[in-house]
């Protein structure tokens, strides 16, 4: 009978072949997480098949690169042969698993090799002359003719917070000391000197995003995430999507109180990073690649936004130059520079530039891929080789839990899938973390929505039947309820009305109809798009045939459509890592053109055409039905 052993534990039991690892988890005492009740739908039990191998049916959960390193799901996997199981350790309530997951999306080979490993800030070790009684030297200056001998004499700039330690670092080691240095206008500008050599480089990645900031904390030369911490951007609640953000800051306080907010959600998660990581020092974190929409991007720079929603839409800057992190008020080596991902249009910034390394476009590629990140915006890329073309447009927050009566973000207590009784209406959930629900997140309301469709609990409008067929729905003279958790004494019902679902039918109609207009414009269809690439926090949790049926996603195949998790940290990794991407990823900003849909022709009547369940075309969507039929 094979054997099933489980780590880190180092607990094992006999499991009889066909038996899942979820029951084989159990049988050996060994905890995992089955928020879905080992039904498949969260992808929560990710486990690594160190050794031996399992049966893994696959329901499209997790990516390629990702199943191809040995993970699978516990739950619809089933012993074959003896095996050793690494539980996963990456889950946390920051959001780590989410973060370390994109990374795993990513088709590895698009991640830079050894050979590419060259960050903006890196070291070199040399010894500096002692000193000699009399010889007119100072340390300033016998530190400066070794450097110039290394940098072959080119100008070398040392900042006045560097040179106030030089005196005892020279002294330390008898001259010996690692130099952070970069170039700059063909220049050397000194970041920091230590003593001796040194053998690590940390730094950070950063994506500001309007909901949550991310950051993680990344070993450069090993190539390696070594944490991630996810926090909720203070700026949110001043705004919850980017307009009522640019409005808010209306006048130069309160520019620089956004400016503050952002920073501090910043700073407060590098200092939970540097805390526990053995204590890390601000000093050691000498680089920095951040990554953010247009609006977060100057809010972060302390930027008037404003004009970014005024005719003629202009940003203030589209390549952002090289700042300190002093300047910039991060709180790490303030000498360090910092790099931030260039921006594309008023809507289309660098959180979706450091994306496209993430995909074909980064490698190069002749097939049609459509790019798409799903957040308060929906922000687009299509094209190939040839052409590239980008647009965003105004999601609402309603795929985040936002402007919905019982909605929250994807977090401990929100319902995130949802089974609907057909007959009666009632209605089988799963709670993230387990536990009393609190609210329906975003990948919640489209498993709900869809079902409640197929069941006829709602029309093609979103309104509900209000017949008394269906005991979960509560028919009122104005904005019905539709009753997911039972209405008890002393619990907090979680319900749905047909406002909520008129907020998500505007908020997927502007997506949907984003995608079409942009593929119009070159005489192209869906059936053109050979990948289809799925970006952002909450677009990791689409379940695809579910945001098909609701005219969300176009009806392609199933294999086409490709996670790629929260792909503006992800860039801002490789960013931090390699040069070559940092170039790739200016390259890729320039080739786009961007589309202003406000001003695009047909773009308002293809929206009012998706106001509709799955849409007013409904041949477009009868091939997936049909499809669908033949694989049930």
């Amino acid at each position: 009978m094979p054997q099933i052993l489980f780590l880190p534990e180092k607990k094992s039991c006999e499991a009889e072949a066909g038996l899942s690892l979820q029951d084989a988890a159990e049988r050996a005492g060994v905890t995992l997480s089955f928020p879905c009740a080992g039904k498949g739908v969260c992808g929560k039990c990710v486990v690594k098949v160190e050794n031996g191998s399992v049966e893994f049916s696959d329901n499209g959960k997790l990516s390629d690169s990702f199943k191809k390193q040995g993970f699978v799901l516990a739950c619809r996997s089933k012993v074959r042969e003896d095996a050793v199981i690494l539980k996963s350790s990456l889950g946390d309530e920051q959001g780590q698993f989410a973060d370390v997951l994109s990374h795993m999306s990513v088709n590895g080979d698009l991640f830079p090799s050894p050979d590419d490993i060259k960050p903006l800030i890196s070291a070199v070790t040399f010894t500096a002359a002692p000193p000699v009684q009399g010889d007119g030297l100072g340390d300033r200056d016998r530190f400066l003719n070794a450097a110039r001998e290394i940098f072959e004499d080119k100008p070398v700039e040392l900042p006045l917070g560097v040179l106030r330690r030089l005196p005892d670092t020279l002294r330390e080691r008898d001259g010996e000391v690692s130099v952070w240095h970069m170039e700059k206008y063909g220049a050397v500008r000194i970041v920091d000197v230590e003593p001796g050599g040194s053998d690590k480089n940390l730094g950070l990645a950063i994506d500001i995003g309007t909901t949550t900031v991310a950051i993680q904390l990344v070993d450069i030369y090993a190539a390696r995430a070594i944490d991630t911490i996810t926090l909720y951007n203070a700026q949110i609640d001043r705004g919850s999507d980017v307009i009522s953000r640019i409005s808010y800051a209306k006048n130069p306080e309160r520019i620089e109180e956004m400016r503050s907010l952002v920073l501090s959600t910043i700073n407060e998660g590098i200092s939970e990073l540097r805390a526990r990581n053995g204590r890390i020092s601000a000093r050691s974190l000498r680089n920095a690649a951040i990554s953010g929409n247009t609006t977060m991007t100057q809010m972060f720079l302390g930027i008037n936004p404003n004009y970014i929603r005024l005719e003629p839409y202009t940003p203030a800057v589209m390549s952002v130059p090289l700042y300190t992190a002093g300047e910039l008020g991060i709180e790490m080596n303030p000498c360090a520079y910092v790099w931030v991902a260039p921006n594309v249009g008023s809507y289309v910034g660098g959180d979706i530039t450091a994306g496209l390394l993430c995909t074909d476009f980064a490698s190069g590629t002749d097939d049609v891929c459509l790019f798409i990140d799903i957040g308060t915006n929906g922000e687009i890329v299509l094209g190939n080789d040839d052409f590239l073309m980008g647009c965003a447009c105004s999601a609402g927050p309603a795929f985040e839990g936002g402007g919905i009566e019982r909605g929250m973000r994807a977090s401990a207590g929100a319902i995130e899938s949802v089974v609907v009784d057909p007959a009666a209406g009632k209605c089988e959930y799963f709670v993230i973390g387990g536990g009393e629900p609190r609210g329906i997140c975003g990948s919640g309301l489209i498993s709900l929505l869809s079902r409640m469709f197929e069941a006829g609990i709602i029309d093609p409008r979103g309104k509900m039947d209000k017949s008394g067929k269906f005991e979960s729905v509560q028919a009122l003279r104005k904005n019905s309820r539709f009753y997911i958790t039972e209405r008890r004494e002393g619990m907090t019902a979680v319900y749905v009305t047909e406002n909520d679902i008129d907020n998500f039918i505007r908020a997927k109609a502007a997506i949907f109809s984003a995608c079409l207009v942009m593929l119009k414009n070159v005489g192209l269809t869906f059936d053109d798009v050979a990948k289809f690439y799925i970006a952002g926090g909450f677009g990791r949790y689409i379940e695809i045939e579910r945001a098909q049926t609701l005219g969300l996603l176009p009806p392609l195949d199933r294999e086409k459509f490709i996670y790629i998790g929260n792909s503006s940290l992800t860039g801002s990794f490789m960013s931090l890592l390699s040069e070559r991407h940092r170039r790739k990823k200016a390259e890729l900003a320039n080739r786009i053109t961007y589309v202003d849909l406000s001003v695009e022709a047909g773009y308002m009547d293809e929206y009012v055409a998706a106001m509709f369940i799955p849409h007013t075309d409904a041949a477009m969507f009868q091939r997936r039905a049909v499809s669908n039929a033949v694989g049930d």
